[in-house]
């Protein structure tokens, strides 16, 4: 199981990092003017995917942070 969370996290992840220079990239091209609908579309399901990855990813920290603190409490009771 831990495995398991280890490749999503890492997943998470790198669709984050990719889909952080798609948005760059994107951004850049739409802010110069030159940019196209199909630019601006993808800018935003980029946007909205780097989003959601973030989001997954945070989650595991979160949720695996938790669990690692939950014996020692329950110990120190």
């Amino acid at each position: 199981m831990r495995s398991r969370v280890q490749i999503v996290f890492w997943s998470a992840t790198v669709v984050a990092v990719v889909l952080l220079g798609a948005t760059w990239t994107l951004a850049h091209r739409v802010g110069a003017g030159g940019a196209s609908v199909e630019d601006g579309v993808l800018l935003t399901i980029a946007g909205v995917g780097l989003a959601a990855a973030s989001l997954v990813a945070a989650r595991i920290v979160f949720v695996v942070g938790r669990l690692r603190r939950r014996p020692r409490q329950d110990g120190q009771r």
